[in-house]
């Protein structure tokens, strides 16, 4: 608009009635992810593979999710360090060579297995790619992330962008599934599939945390807001009532300037202005006091509650830190065995049975002491007293003390032993 314009608008818009300007800051846009449902009519499937979500993207969306919140992406990560424990181990040489050089990558069998279970933990699938040559076999981990299953269900599809698949389909590589193969060249390539069972989804697996995944969004936008807060210097919201002769494009521009320097790069302030007109200069500002502060701190606590229950997790696991949570060594090691019952060890049968299946039946190897070799999070040392488990005797050899007779030796059991209270009964505490 020329300034001649410019003029004629504002004098036709201080001539005529001004309408207010009202105008609000601080909202965001929804980012919503709805938990998939699985077509059912494969006939009418348009693409060859079956879409894993609406937008065929669920797991790029549950992987940027776990990037939202420390308290999900710590328990994925001690999920994951948990199922491998100290690593796969074996009583067959033969294989254990194997193990420590599983691919042409260099990579131990631990650090491929370390990727899959990640992988599954995080997105409810896994991928395991097998090639097969004359008298070895290479094991490499494939994004889960990049694969999808054939509308055969009987192959799995991998592209490295989903979001742009149709761009370029010559990207496109397509693997059976065990216990079908595929013969490229002098080898053979298989694809294991890790998944977990969920009703209503064949081809899919979903991950374990599912019901939690709004709770997730909301510890997201409560970091969000946290940051916003700092970056507006904790400033207040406010109704700002402006009374002064503008226009409205005049009104317009002192209100973005007075935003820009008020709430900085944040926009959790919510400021709201009215521009009307006056005969005046007032202007009347209605600070807006967060009395919401016990009310956020209670959602936080009840988000964090959601997500640790969905993953049927323990929080002193993964040291998140909740009122009540921690424990001693014994107490933490008996949660670990639950934990261990409970999650981690459906998951590390799973592995060990598609991994056997191909090791023996492909490679002739003796698979029978195939396992994962747990790792408690403390030393069960840490939860013993010594001193319960051994005797004086033994306790003055141990320290070079020289042997007491009988009744020096008795004497000091009759020390050791507790001493009863007024009423008769042990007094383990030692108050008397």
């Amino acid at each position: 608009m020329n300034q001649k314009k410019k003029q004629k608008k504002n004098s036709q818009t201080k001539a005529g009635s001004k309408k207010p300007s009202v105008l609000a800051y601080g909202f965001s846009k929804d980012t919503s992810i709805d938990p998939p449902k699985e077509r059912k009519d494969i006939d009418n499937i348009r693409d060859e593979w079956i879409p894993f979500g609406e937008n065929n993207l669920f797991p790029q969306e549950l992987e940027e999710l776990s990037k939202s919140s420390s308290t999900h992406r710590s328990i994925l990560r001690t999920k994951t360090t948990f199922t491998l424990g100290d690593g796969l181990k074996t009583n067959n040489p033969k294989l254990e060579d194997l193990l420590s050089d599983i691919n042409s990558l260099g990579e131990t069998m631990d650090e491929v297995s370390f990727k899959v279970l990640s992988d599954f933990w995080k997105l409810g699938n896994g991928y395991l790619e097998v090639v097969i040559g004359h008298g070895y076999q290479n094991y490499f981990h494939q994004d889960a992330s990049m694969c999808r299953v054939h509308k055969d269900g009987a192959h799995i599809i991998m592209h490295p962008d989903w979001e742009n698949v149709n761009r370029s389909p010559e990207k496109k590589k397509k693997v059976p599934i065990y216990p079908d193969m595929i013969k490229e060249g002098s080898v053979y390539r298989t694809m294991i599939h890790f998944y977990d069972y969920e009703s209503t989804h064949t081809y899919y697996g979903m991950p374990d945390y599912l019901a939690a995944i709004d709770h997730i969004k909301i510890a997201n936008q409560i970091g969000k807001h946290n940051l916003t807060r700092f970056k507006n210097g904790f400033m207040p919201s406010a109704i700002i009532e402006l009374s002064a002769d503008m226009a409205e494009d005049e009104a317009q521009d002192f209100i973005d300037d007075a935003v820009s320097k008020l709430t900085g790069e944040g926009d959790n302030a919510k400021i709201l202005f009215i521009a009307k007109n006056g005969d005046g200069d007032a202007t009347n500002v209605q600070i807006i006091s967060d009395t919401n502060d016990g009310s956020f701190l209670e959602l936080q606590k009840i988000t964090n509650d959601n997500i640790i229950s969905a993953h049927r997790w323990n929080p002193s696991l993964s040291g998140i830190q909740v009122a009540g949570s921690l424990g001693n060594n014994q107490q933490i090691l008996t949660i670990y065995d639950i934990i261990m019952s409970t999650v981690i060890r459906e998951v590390q049968h799973m592995f060990i049975r598609g991994i056997k299946k191909v090791l023996k039946r492909e490679g002739g190897y003796d698979v029978s002491g195939l396992r994962f070799e747990n790792k408690p999070p403390v030393t069960l040392l840490g939860a013993i007293n010594p001193v319960d488990y051994i005797s004086i005797e033994e306790g003055r050899k141990i320290f070079h003390l020289p042997e007491l007779n009988e009744e020096e030796l008795q004497k000091l059991k009759e020390e050791k032993q507790p001493k009863p209270t007024n009423n008769g009964t042990d007094n383990s505490s030692g108050s008397n």
